[in-house]
């Protein structure tokens, strides 16, 4: 029984080391499948369909339209029409403020033809 389980352990530790070498590496979610302006969005999008309900991640920069602050979220909409509006769902508003550029990256999904909602969704000002 003891040789057994350390015939176990062995491979458990090399796969544990191995697992715990690539913290660093590990993302929240997966990388985005492309990064948009606000006029480039609606055509971007175009290559989203049929993956609905899959989870898909996107970047979109552009400045920022409104910045509200509710119950525990904090709610950071940009892009003006005719591009599809972008409502970023995230956690805290790191002092950012309407008319900033900003690149908001998250989970999409599509909430109709005009709207786009990002949650969860991370930001952080241009590169």
């Amino acid at each position: 029984m003891i040789q057994h389980i350390d015939r176990l352990a062995l491979p458990a530790a090399a796969l544990a080391i191995g697992l715990l070498s690539g913290v660093g590496a590990l993302q929240a979610q997966p990388a985005p499948t492309f990064r948009a302006s606000c006029a480039e969005l609606r055509s971007a999008l175009k290559t989203l369909q049929g993956r609905e309900g899959e989870l898909i991640t996107i970047e979109v920069e552009g400045p920022l339209s409104m910045v509200r602050v509710g119950e525990g979220l904090t709610y950071l909409g940009l892009c003006q029409a005719p591009a599809p509006r972008v409502l970023c769902v995230t956690y805290d508003t790191n002092g950012r403020k309407p008319g900033e550029s900003v690149i908001v990256a998250g989970a999409w999904e599509q909430v109709g033809p005009d709207h786009v909602k990002l949650d969860p969704c991370l930001h952080h000002p241009p590169e």
